[in-house]
């Protein structure tokens, strides 16, 4: 039985994995379905490739746990036109700061591409920065 077929994952949901050694940064993956030779796949966007698709054997190899599941809320009218934006950026280019995977999976989601997690790290380099200051200025 594959992955997807154990965690009943539908075209649209969203895998997210541990990409760091205490899963302090996560990776965002879409499922995308079974594809015509009957293999399930996935999209994602990553450096150096961008946005793919990747088989799911490859996608378990590269990642062989999971954090959690954000299931796709939509009707199926809603859920087939985040396949098709998922699709439709197929080849566009990877970028840490303003379109990482979790911008991608977002987008595809919601119609809308945004990363708390960069948001996050724009907060705490601003904050830091502050302190930095501060402690400067009180020397």
């Amino acid at each position: 039985m594959s992955f997807a077929q154990r965690i009943n994952l539908r075209p649209g949901d969203v895998v997210i994995v541990p990409k760091s050694e205490f899963n302090v940064v996560e990776h965002y993956v879409i499922y995308g379905g079974i594809n015509y030779f009957g293999n399930h796949f996935y999209y994602e966007n990553i450096r150096i490739y961008g946005v793919r698709t990747i088989a799911e054997s490859q996608f378990m190899l590269e990642n062989p746990k999971y954090l959690r599941i954000r299931r796709f809320t939509g009707s199926d009218y809603e859920r087939n036109r985040a396949i098709e934006r998922a699709k439709s950026l197929i080849g566009k280019e990877y970028s840490l700061t303003t379109f990482n995977c979790e911008d991608y999976a977002n987008y595809v989601q919601y119609n809308k591409a945004y990363s708390q997690q960069t948001n996050n790290v724009a907060a705490f380099t601003f904050v830091s920065l502050l302190v930095l200051l501060f402690a400067a200025l009180a020397s």
